[in-house]
């Protein structure tokens, strides 16, 4: 596979923090077993754009987190960084401390600002080698 095709981005679920909500359509039950596997992203547009569609939303727009993802480089599966999402306010937070949001979390509640916060983070860890703790 070329660099061309290959995708940027993964996601997948990492870990439910809080009881799952009641009443998850099918569709969003659907969505979350696909999401307990490894999906990718060819771009950070494209994953921004899925964050923030109705079908995410659906699946994890309550007003309190209950699932925890985790967003990583598919070039580089030891890079990674935690993704909670609720009612169109997207927080991504550093456990890797690589230094490139100040105290390690960063908030994006569009998917223009989703978008460049995803650029920044993997450019920062991937193509300038970040520091890792």
């Amino acid at each position: 596979m070329d660099e061309q095709q290959r995708p940027l981005l993964t996601l997948c679920k990492s870990r439910i923090i809080d009881t799952v909500p009641e009443g998850l359509c099918e569709k969003s039950l659907a969505l979350l077993e696909t999401l307990s596997s490894l999906c990718s992203f060819h771009s950070a547009a494209d994953l921004a754009g899925f964050l923030f569609s109705e079908m995410f939303d659906s699946l994890v727009g309550n007003d309190e987190p209950w699932i925890v993802f985790e967003l990583g480089i598919y070039r580089d599966h030891n890079k990674t960084i935690e993704l909670i999402a609720v009612a169109g306010n997207i927080t991504l937070a550093d456990s890797q401390s690589s230094g490139t949001f100040d105290d390690d979390v960063v908030q994006g509640k569009t998917v223009d600002e989703m978008e460049n916060i995803i650029m920044q983070w993997h450019d920062n860890v991937f193509e300038n080698g970040a520091r890792f703790q």
